[in-house]
């Protein structure tokens, strides 16, 4: 969002104060032409109608705006996101998995491989997500504006603590949106037990 500052007290500002008449418009919109512009970022509530503060709405936000400027960024090569759900609802989590396959994908208008994104998270929305986009895919069920992805354009990789070391488990994904592997340790088996 871009405007102008009037400074108080100013000029500008005594014009106001007393009230503005008819005489004063040449003067004002020279003392308009001389004010600096400044440029700042806001968000739109649409329920609402108003201009919001990215700071007023929450730290997730503020946390998202590098991760959507570097996915949708025209530049290829290695994205690497450490655990972009932190502070975000589960509703925008889910769309994050679009962003990042569409991040992949790359820009067909100027014939872009895409990016590599390497993520780290613990979020099951952004997972289900993918494995869904895997699913329809398959399907050819793809909503219209979305992207699928097939199971070789995924690679899921779980990392864990050992007595050994640190330790790299792939889990594999099926056509149909599902894991071939299980996940180690109950991971989303918490999900099961709570639906069950």
């Amino acid at each position: 969002m871009e405007f102008k500052e009037i400074p108080v007290p100013s000029a500008m500002h005594q014009m106001f104060e007393r009230g503005i008449n008819e005489d004063d418009i040449g003067e004002l919109q020279e003392l308009y032409l001389s004010l600096g512009t400044r440029t700042e970022i806001a968000l739109r509530d649409f329920e609402k109608g108003i201009l919001v503060a990215p700071g007023d709405v929450g730290v997730g936000i503020s946390q998202m705006v590098p991760v959507i400027v570097a996915s949708l960024r025209k530049q290829d090569g290695v994205l690497g996101i450490e655990q972009p759900e932190l502070h975000v609802h589960p509703a925008i989590q889910v769309g994050m998995g679009d962003l990042f396959i569409k991040a992949a994908n790359g820009d067909q208008d100027r014939l872009s491989s895409g990016k590599t994104l390497i993520i780290e998270t613990h979020s099951e929305h952004i997972m289900l997500r993918l494995l869904r986009r895997v699913r329809e895919q398959t399907e050819g069920e793809v909503p219209p504006g979305m992207l699928g992805l097939t199971p070789d354009d995924l690679s899921v990789i779980y990392v864990e603590a050992s007595v050994e070391g640190v330790r790299f488990r792939p889990l594999r994904v099926s056509s149909d949106g599902d894991f071939v592997d299980r996940w180690p340790h109950g991971f989303f088996a918490e999900r099961a037990e709570e639906l069950f």
